[in-house]
Protein backbone atom coordinates (compact mmCIF):
# COMPACT_ATOMS: atom_id res chain seq x y z
CA UNK A 1 0.00 0.00 0.00
CA UNK A 2 2.68 2.02 0.65
CA UNK A 3 4.28 1.72 -2.51
CA UNK A 4 1.29 2.29 -4.11
CA UNK A 5 0.36 5.24 -2.36
CA UNK A 6 3.85 7.14 -3.34
CA UNK A 7 3.30 5.69 -6.78
CA UNK A 8 0.33 7.51 -6.99
CA UNK A 9 1.66 10.56 -5.50
CA UNK A 10 4.71 10.57 -8.06
CA UNK A 11 2.23 10.85 -10.93
CA UNK A 12 -0.07 13.34 -9.65
CA UNK A 13 3.13 15.56 -9.24
CA UNK A 14 4.23 13.95 -12.34
CA UNK A 15 0.39 15.53 -13.99
CA UNK A 16 0.86 19.22 -12.19
CA UNK A 17 4.31 19.33 -13.69
CA UNK A 18 2.87 18.25 -17.31
CA UNK A 19 0.13 20.36 -16.81
CA UNK A 20 2.04 23.62 -15.51
CA UNK A 21 4.54 23.06 -18.25
CA UNK A 22 1.33 24.08 -21.33
CA UNK A 23 0.42 27.27 -18.54
CA UNK A 24 3.65 28.43 -18.41
CA UNK A 25 3.82 27.99 -22.62
CA UNK A 26 0.47 29.63 -23.25
CA UNK A 27 1.77 32.31 -20.96
CA UNK A 28 4.74 32.92 -22.76
CA UNK A 29 2.77 32.92 -25.86
CA UNK A 30 0.24 35.54 -24.19
CA UNK A 31 3.49 37.99 -24.24
CA UNK A 32 4.39 37.08 -27.29
CA UNK A 33 1.23 38.21 -28.99
CA UNK A 34 1.42 41.62 -27.89
CA UNK A 35 4.00 42.08 -30.36
CA UNK A 36 2.51 43.88 -33.61
CA UNK A 37 2.80 42.07 -37.00
CA UNK A 38 4.49 42.96 -40.19
CA UNK A 39 0.65 42.95 -41.23
CA UNK A 40 -0.31 45.43 -38.89
CA UNK A 41 2.07 47.85 -38.99
CA UNK A 42 1.79 47.92 -43.00
CA UNK A 43 -1.88 48.76 -43.07
CA UNK A 44 -1.07 51.21 -40.76
CA UNK A 45 1.36 53.21 -43.00
CA UNK A 46 -0.70 52.69 -45.96
CA UNK A 47 -3.74 54.41 -44.11
CA UNK A 48 -1.15 57.48 -43.09
CA UNK A 49 -0.09 57.58 -46.79
CA UNK A 50 -3.53 57.86 -47.73
CA UNK A 51 -4.50 60.90 -45.39
CA UNK A 52 -1.14 62.50 -46.75
CA UNK A 53 -2.52 62.26 -50.58
CA UNK A 54 -6.04 63.17 -49.73
CA UNK A 55 -4.87 66.75 -47.74
CA UNK A 56 -2.12 67.17 -50.73
CA UNK A 57 -5.19 66.67 -53.17
CA UNK A 58 -7.56 69.13 -51.00
CA UNK A 59 -4.71 71.55 -51.04
CA UNK A 60 -4.41 71.39 -54.83
CA UNK A 61 -7.96 71.63 -55.29
CA UNK A 62 -8.30 74.72 -53.16
CA UNK A 63 -5.65 76.77 -54.91
CA UNK A 64 -7.14 75.76 -58.31
CA UNK A 65 -10.51 77.43 -57.25
CA UNK A 66 -8.68 79.86 -55.97
CA UNK A 67 -6.86 80.88 -58.89
CA UNK A 68 -10.20 80.70 -60.78
CA UNK A 69 -12.07 83.20 -58.08
CA UNK A 70 -9.27 85.43 -58.66
CA UNK A 71 -9.02 85.31 -62.58
CA UNK A 72 -13.07 85.89 -62.15
CA UNK A 73 -12.88 88.58 -59.97
CA UNK A 74 -10.18 90.27 -62.79
CA UNK A 75 -12.49 89.25 -65.77
CA UNK A 76 -15.34 90.86 -63.55
CA UNK A 77 -13.45 94.38 -62.90
CA UNK A 78 -12.56 94.66 -66.15
CA UNK A 79 -15.31 94.40 -67.51
CA UNK A 80 -16.88 96.85 -64.52
CA UNK A 81 -14.68 99.62 -65.66
CA UNK A 82 -14.89 98.45 -69.90
CA UNK A 83 -18.73 99.87 -68.36
CA UNK A 84 -17.66 102.60 -66.85
CA UNK A 85 -15.72 104.51 -69.93
CA UNK A 86 -19.02 103.34 -71.91
CA UNK A 87 -21.59 104.99 -69.47
CA UNK A 88 -19.16 108.13 -68.88
CA UNK A 89 -18.99 108.52 -72.92
CA UNK A 90 -22.70 108.54 -72.98
CA UNK A 91 -22.75 111.43 -70.21
CA UNK A 92 -20.18 113.30 -72.43
CA UNK A 93 -22.67 112.57 -75.57
CA UNK A 94 -25.79 114.16 -73.69
CA UNK A 95 -24.89 116.91 -72.12
CA UNK A 96 -23.02 117.84 -75.54
CA UNK A 97 -26.85 117.54 -76.95
CA UNK A 98 -27.83 120.04 -73.99
CA UNK A 99 -25.58 123.18 -75.07
CA UNK A 100 -26.18 122.10 -78.71
CA UNK A 101 -30.14 123.12 -77.60
CA UNK A 102 -29.43 125.65 -75.37
CA UNK A 103 -27.15 127.59 -78.50
CA UNK A 104 -30.01 127.44 -80.93
CA UNK A 105 -32.34 128.52 -77.98
CA UNK A 106 -30.32 131.41 -76.75
CA UNK A 107 -27.66 134.10 -77.61
CA UNK A 108 -26.47 134.33 -73.83
CA UNK A 109 -25.30 131.95 -71.29
CA UNK A 110 -25.53 131.67 -67.47
CA UNK A 111 -25.71 130.17 -64.25
CA UNK A 112 -29.58 129.71 -64.01
CA UNK A 113 -29.59 127.38 -67.43
CA UNK A 114 -30.05 123.46 -67.60
CA UNK A 115 -26.73 122.61 -68.49
CA UNK A 116 -24.88 125.40 -65.41
CA UNK A 117 -27.14 122.79 -63.06
CA UNK A 118 -25.42 119.89 -61.00
CA UNK A 119 -26.06 116.11 -61.08
CA UNK A 120 -26.03 114.59 -57.74
CA UNK A 121 -25.37 111.60 -57.77
CA UNK A 122 -27.88 109.72 -59.69
CA UNK A 123 -28.88 106.08 -60.36
CA UNK A 124 -28.91 105.37 -64.46
CA UNK A 125 -30.65 102.31 -63.99
CA UNK A 126 -33.82 101.27 -61.99
CA UNK A 127 -33.74 97.27 -63.19
CA UNK A 128 -32.18 94.34 -60.63
CA UNK A 129 -28.90 94.71 -62.08
CA UNK A 130 -26.37 95.98 -60.30
CA UNK A 131 -26.51 99.90 -60.11
CA UNK A 132 -24.84 102.49 -62.12
CA UNK A 133 -24.05 105.75 -60.60
CA UNK A 134 -24.00 108.93 -62.48
CA UNK A 135 -22.80 112.41 -60.63
CA UNK A 136 -21.04 116.19 -61.71
CA UNK A 137 -21.72 119.37 -63.28
CA UNK A 138 -20.15 121.47 -65.85
CA UNK A 139 -18.67 125.09 -65.60
CA UNK A 140 -18.23 127.71 -68.24
CA UNK A 141 -14.88 127.60 -69.56
CA UNK A 142 -14.70 131.39 -70.01
CA UNK A 143 -15.76 131.97 -66.07
CA UNK A 144 -12.26 132.95 -65.15
CA UNK A 145 -9.02 134.68 -66.78
CA UNK A 146 -7.72 132.49 -69.41
CA UNK A 147 -3.67 131.95 -69.14
CA UNK A 148 -3.74 131.45 -72.52
CA UNK A 149 -4.55 135.43 -73.05
CA UNK A 150 -0.85 136.02 -72.13
CA UNK A 151 0.54 134.72 -75.05
CA UNK A 152 0.97 136.31 -77.96
CA UNK A 153 2.57 136.01 -81.72
CA UNK A 154 5.42 138.02 -79.99
CA UNK A 155 5.68 136.93 -76.37
CA UNK A 156 3.56 138.03 -73.32
CA UNK A 157 0.83 140.66 -74.09
CA UNK A 158 1.61 143.71 -71.91
CA UNK A 159 -2.38 143.98 -71.59
CA UNK A 160 -3.35 140.81 -70.12
CA UNK A 161 -0.10 140.90 -67.80
CA UNK A 162 -1.41 144.08 -66.18
CA UNK A 163 -4.70 141.73 -65.63
CA UNK A 164 -3.28 139.02 -64.25
CA UNK A 165 -1.44 141.24 -61.73
CA UNK A 166 -4.86 143.29 -60.75
CA UNK A 167 -6.51 139.33 -60.16
CA UNK A 168 -2.99 138.37 -58.21
CA UNK A 169 -3.70 142.15 -56.16
CA UNK A 170 -7.58 141.29 -55.26
CA UNK A 171 -6.64 137.93 -54.09
CA UNK A 172 -3.96 139.83 -51.64
CA UNK A 173 -0.73 138.76 -53.49
CA UNK A 174 2.09 140.86 -54.98
CA UNK A 175 0.90 141.89 -58.59
CA UNK A 176 4.69 141.71 -59.90
CA UNK A 177 4.79 138.06 -59.75
CA UNK A 178 2.54 138.57 -62.94
CA UNK A 179 5.24 139.14 -65.27
CA UNK A 180 7.32 136.46 -64.16
CA UNK A 181 4.33 133.82 -64.50
CA UNK A 182 3.45 134.88 -68.18
CA UNK A 183 7.16 134.20 -68.75
CA UNK A 184 6.97 130.95 -67.57
CA UNK A 185 3.27 130.10 -69.46
CA UNK A 186 5.34 131.65 -73.01
CA UNK A 187 7.94 129.66 -72.48
CA UNK A 188 5.52 126.37 -71.59
CA UNK A 189 3.23 127.10 -74.70
CA UNK A 190 5.80 127.77 -77.08
CA UNK A 191 7.03 124.41 -77.01
CA UNK A 192 3.99 122.58 -76.91
CA UNK A 193 2.00 121.01 -80.00
CA UNK A 194 -0.36 123.39 -82.26
CA UNK A 195 -3.13 120.48 -81.82
CA UNK A 196 -5.10 122.07 -79.04
CA UNK A 197 -5.69 118.39 -78.12
CA UNK A 198 -2.53 118.01 -76.08
CA UNK A 199 -2.47 121.78 -75.03
CA UNK A 200 -2.42 121.58 -70.98
CA UNK A 201 -5.63 121.41 -69.36
CA UNK A 202 -4.61 123.30 -66.13
CA UNK A 203 -1.85 124.15 -64.77
CA UNK A 204 -0.48 121.19 -63.00
CA UNK A 205 0.90 120.36 -66.40
CA UNK A 206 3.13 123.59 -66.59
CA UNK A 207 6.10 123.13 -65.02
CA UNK A 208 7.47 125.93 -62.51
CA UNK A 209 11.13 125.42 -61.08
CA UNK A 210 10.22 128.45 -58.70
CA UNK A 211 7.61 127.12 -55.82
CA UNK A 212 6.86 131.19 -55.31
CA UNK A 213 5.11 131.25 -58.74
CA UNK A 214 3.35 127.75 -58.37
CA UNK A 215 2.06 128.97 -54.92
CA UNK A 216 0.85 132.16 -56.37
CA UNK A 217 -1.07 130.29 -59.26
CA UNK A 218 -2.11 127.82 -56.47
CA UNK A 219 -4.24 130.34 -54.84
CA UNK A 220 -5.57 131.58 -57.42
CA UNK A 221 -6.94 128.70 -59.41
CA UNK A 222 -10.31 129.30 -58.58
CA UNK A 223 -10.20 132.56 -61.06
CA UNK A 224 -7.93 131.46 -63.63
CA UNK A 225 -8.72 128.25 -66.82
CA UNK A 226 -6.28 127.57 -69.45
CA UNK A 227 -7.96 127.37 -73.19
CA UNK A 228 -6.67 126.26 -76.78
CA UNK A 229 -6.96 129.67 -77.49
CA UNK A 230 -7.47 133.10 -76.43
CA UNK A 231 -11.21 133.64 -75.28
CA UNK A 232 -13.03 137.04 -72.83
CA UNK A 233 -14.22 136.41 -69.86
CA UNK A 234 -18.56 135.89 -69.49
CA UNK A 235 -19.82 138.49 -67.47
CA UNK A 236 -22.98 135.80 -66.72
CA UNK A 237 -20.75 133.57 -65.07
CA UNK A 238 -17.30 134.56 -63.79
CA UNK A 239 -17.11 135.87 -60.06
CA UNK A 240 -16.11 139.11 -58.71
CA UNK A 241 -12.38 138.82 -58.29
CA UNK A 242 -12.45 138.27 -61.95
CA UNK A 243 -14.82 141.05 -63.34
CA UNK A 244 -12.71 143.40 -60.76
CA UNK A 245 -9.40 142.00 -62.37
CA UNK A 246 -11.10 142.18 -66.38
CA UNK A 247 -12.08 145.54 -65.63
CA UNK A 248 -9.50 148.46 -65.40
CA UNK A 249 -11.17 150.62 -62.65
CA UNK A 250 -13.84 148.74 -60.66
CA UNK A 251 -13.06 147.54 -57.20
CA UNK A 252 -13.68 144.25 -56.06
CA UNK A 253 -16.80 145.82 -53.90
CA UNK A 254 -18.41 147.22 -57.20
CA UNK A 255 -17.78 143.92 -59.07
CA UNK A 256 -19.50 142.16 -55.88
CA UNK A 257 -22.58 144.40 -56.44
CA UNK A 258 -22.80 143.99 -59.98
CA UNK A 259 -22.56 140.15 -59.03
CA UNK A 260 -25.52 140.81 -57.25
CA UNK A 261 -27.31 142.50 -59.97
CA UNK A 262 -26.56 139.88 -62.65
CA UNK A 263 -28.28 136.82 -60.17
CA UNK A 264 -31.29 138.92 -60.12
CA UNK A 265 -30.88 139.13 -63.81
CA UNK A 266 -28.26 138.04 -66.64
CA UNK A 267 -26.88 140.39 -68.54
CA UNK A 268 -28.88 140.80 -72.05
CA UNK A 269 -25.47 142.04 -73.56
CA UNK A 270 -22.34 143.91 -73.57
CA UNK A 271 -23.98 147.13 -73.42
CA UNK A 272 -26.72 145.75 -70.70
CA UNK A 273 -23.03 145.21 -68.24
CA UNK A 274 -21.54 148.67 -68.95
CA UNK A 275 -24.90 150.21 -67.62
CA UNK A 276 -25.25 148.68 -64.58
CA UNK A 277 -21.85 150.08 -63.98
CA UNK A 278 -22.49 153.49 -65.52
CA UNK A 279 -21.46 155.84 -62.22
CA UNK A 280 -17.97 154.46 -62.74
CA UNK A 281 -17.71 154.72 -66.26
CA UNK A 282 -16.24 151.64 -66.62
CA UNK A 283 -12.94 150.11 -69.36
CA UNK A 284 -12.53 147.10 -70.93
CA UNK A 285 -10.30 146.38 -73.94
CA UNK A 286 -12.47 145.27 -76.92
CA UNK A 287 -13.04 141.35 -77.26
CA UNK A 288 -12.15 140.81 -73.45
CA UNK A 289 -15.70 141.07 -72.31
CA UNK A 290 -18.96 138.73 -73.21
CA UNK A 291 -22.30 137.44 -72.53
CA UNK A 292 -21.82 133.76 -73.64
CA UNK A 293 -19.34 130.93 -73.75
CA UNK A 294 -17.63 128.52 -76.55
CA UNK A 295 -15.74 126.47 -74.00
CA UNK A 296 -17.37 124.27 -71.06
CA UNK A 297 -15.61 122.09 -68.81
CA UNK A 298 -17.70 118.79 -67.59
CA UNK A 299 -16.87 116.72 -64.69
CA UNK A 300 -17.87 113.95 -64.08
CA UNK A 301 -17.83 110.40 -61.92
CA UNK A 302 -19.11 106.89 -62.63
CA UNK A 303 -19.57 103.99 -60.12
CA UNK A 304 -20.51 100.63 -61.45
CA UNK A 305 -20.05 97.78 -59.02
CA UNK A 306 -16.13 97.81 -57.70
CA UNK A 307 -15.68 100.38 -60.43
CA UNK A 308 -15.20 104.28 -60.32
CA UNK A 309 -14.35 106.54 -63.37
CA UNK A 310 -13.60 110.86 -62.87
CA UNK A 311 -13.43 112.07 -65.93
CA UNK A 312 -12.47 116.00 -66.84
CA UNK A 313 -13.71 116.83 -70.72
CA UNK A 314 -13.15 120.54 -72.28
CA UNK A 315 -16.56 120.94 -74.61
CA UNK A 316 -16.10 123.43 -77.85
CA UNK A 317 -19.88 124.79 -78.81
CA UNK A 318 -19.12 126.32 -82.25
CA UNK A 319 -21.25 126.82 -85.66
CA UNK A 320 -24.52 124.93 -83.93
CA UNK A 321 -22.29 121.72 -83.28
CA UNK A 322 -20.66 120.72 -79.68
CA UNK A 323 -16.79 118.63 -80.07
CA UNK A 324 -14.51 117.27 -77.10
CA UNK A 325 -11.40 118.85 -77.37
CA UNK A 326 -9.72 116.87 -74.55
CA UNK A 327 -10.78 114.25 -72.07
CA UNK A 328 -8.82 113.49 -69.04
CA UNK A 329 -8.79 110.96 -66.10
CA UNK A 330 -8.92 112.61 -62.41
CA UNK A 331 -7.25 110.86 -59.93
CA UNK A 332 -9.21 110.63 -56.46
Amino acid sequence: MTVASDQRRVNLESEKHVHAAPRSHSGAVAISSTRVSPTRAQSGAAVVMALLVVAFATMIVSGTFYRQSIIARTVENQTAAAQTYWLMAGAVDWMRVILREDGRASATDHLAEPWAVPLEQTRLNDDDRDPAWLSGGVKDGQAGINLRNLVGSDGPVAAEVEVLGRLLSVAGLDEGLAEPIAQVIDSALSTRSEDIRVFPANIDEIAFTDPELREALVQIRAFVTILPIATPVNANTAPAEVLAARFENVSLIDARRLVASRDRAAFKDLNDVLTRLSDLKPSVPSGQLTVATSFFILDGAIEFRRARLHQRALLHRKSGTVEVVWKREVQA
